[in-house]
C-alpha cells in the first residue's frame, strides 16, 4: 500500500483552503499540501504534482466537485479521492464514475484531528 504524502486539495473558500492547509501542516504527519482555487488550477497541478490523495469541495461556483473529479476521471487519473461538504447527504450522481472515492468529510471539520481523520479513510481504502 502507498503512503500518504501528497495532497492535493480544492476549495473555492479562501478561509476554509487555508484552515484544511495550515490543519493539515500542523499535523505532523509529513504530508506535502497544494491548495487550489479553481478547476483549470487544480488539474494543472493535478499532473505536474502527482498527488497520493485528492481532496475536493462538493459545493462549488462554475464547476462543482463531483464535475470537476470526473473530468480528473476522464483523463485516466486513479487517485483517490475524498469530498468536503457542509451538506448532511450529498448526492453524487454517477459515483462509479467517480470511484475511487474513499470518505466524505462533513464541514465543519476538527482542524486538530485533521491528519488523523485523513490517515484513517486511506487506511481503509482497498
Amino acid at each position: 500500500m502507498t503512503q500518504l504524502k501528497k495532497i492535493l486539495h480544492i476549495d473555492d473558500d479562501s478561509m476554509m483552503r487555508m484552515m484544511v492547509q495550515k490543519s493539515i501542516e500542523r499535523s505532523q504527519k509529513g504530508f506535502e499540501i497544494i491548495s487550489c482555487t479553481t478547476a483549470s488550477e487544480f488539474l494543472e497541478n493535478l499532473s505536474i504534482f502527482t498527488p497520493d490523495l485528492l481532496i475536493i469541495d462538493i459545493a462549488m461556483p462554475v464547476v462543482d466537485g463531483p464535475t470537476l473529479l470526473e473530468k480528473a476521471r476522464e483523463t485516466g487519473n486513479t487517485t483517490p479521492a475524498i469530498f468536503m461538504t457542509g451538506h448532511e447527504n450529498p448526492d453524487l450522481k454517477n459515483r462509479e464514475k467517480l470511484d475511487p472515492i474513499i470518505g466524505i468529510l462533513q464541514k465543519p471539520f476538527s482542524p486538530l484531528s485533521l491528519g488523523d481523520d485523513l490517515l484513517k479513510l486511506w487506511d481503509t481504502k482497498k
